[in-house]
């Protein structure tokens, strides 16, 4: 029986990391570590160097970085040392252990002038965290030629730890329905909502069959902000209880620290011409995210 493909998964107890353990340990080819942060600082050159032994020859997925834009932007230093310095030290090991690395980017290095957004698009980001996570993704494609470079729309995922849009609007819109609110306005802000899910089992198709490059991975479909709010109302029961008002995204935008593009649609058509697009489309995939138990806390009966 041939050995299995070691895969030491960085910021393992995040949203994308906790779903590519989940995914990978279920499967017979690979063994799987993810270390959280407590475990695993990437920003700590020592600790990182601690994992040479166990990955050598295996693959590294780097997904630990401060997703936080915002708080990328108000602690600059930080945010640096995060996404920056560790994805150097991750490439060092990659290269002194003779792993391959796969980095999982965001569709933030872009600035949505150009929709769908062609994979050989010039990067052009709009916020500190989309520059700090360029020059992570240079670090990697300099050093590492075999590196895999996985560019993802924004995700849903993880029940409690989802600390994206759908992780953090359910409670808002929640509350708003205790208090007897009808109508909830929302940013019509265009995106492709994908689940961390289908992004990991598509992410570990790609390392089976050794991928090399640079790919972009998104769900089937697009979608505003207010359409995914609706589509929530829908899957857990809220519809014709709360009623979801779109209003223009240059409204949301304002309020923001770090700006982010209006309308940003990646072409998928690297996974598709290789016949590796494993992507469904995102309101199957939302119903089915919402159907776990943690979800059952906001669930209301269907108004009849």
């Amino acid at each position: 029986m041939a050995d299995k493909t070691r895969i030491l998964v960085t910021g393992g107890k995040g949203m994308l990391g906790a779903a590519l353990f989940d995914e990978a340990s279920r499967s017979p080819t690979f063994d799987v570590r993810a270390p959280g942060h407590a475990e695993l600082d990437t920003s700590d050159a020592g600790q990182v160097a601690s994992w040479e032994t166990w990955v050598k020859g295996g693959w590294i997925i780097h997904c630990a970085a401060r997703v936080d834009v915002e708080g990328c932007a108000r602690e600059p230093e930080a945010a640096r040392r995060t996404i920056v310095d560790g994805t150097r030290h991750i490439a060092d090991l990659a290269v002194r252990s003779g792993a391959r690395m796969m980095y999982p980017q965001s569709f933030l290095t872009y600035d949505g002038a150009t929709n769908p957004i062609p994979e050989d698009e010039t990067p052009r980001p709009l916020s500190f965290y989309g520059e700090l996570k360029y020059e992570a993704e240079k670090i990697v494609t300099e050093r590492l030629p075999d590196a895999l470079i996985v560019r993802m729309a924004g995700f849903f995922g993880g029940g409690a730890a989802d600390k994206n849009f759908v992780g953090r609007i359910i409670p808002v819109m929640w509350a708003a329905l205790q208090k007897g609110q009808t109508r909830f306005e929302v940013g019509d802000r265009v995106w492709q909502p994908t689940w961390t899910q289908d992004l990991a089992a598509n992410s570990l198709h790609l390392i089976a069959k050794n991928a090399t490059g640079s790919y972009q991975m998104a769900c089937v479909g697009q979608a505003s902000f207010a359409e995914l709010a609706h589509e929530i109302t829908v899957a857990l029961g809220w519809r014709g209880h709360l009623d979801v008002v779109p209003v223009d995204a240059s409204l949301v935008s304002q309020s923001e620290l770090g700006r982010r593009p209006d309308v940003a649609v990646l072409s998928c058509d690297r996974l598709t011409r290789e016949h590796a697009n494993l992507q469904r489309p995102w309101q199957s995939t939302l119903h089915a995210y919402l159907t776990d138990p943690f979800f059952d806390q906001y669930r209301l009966e269907p108004k009849s």
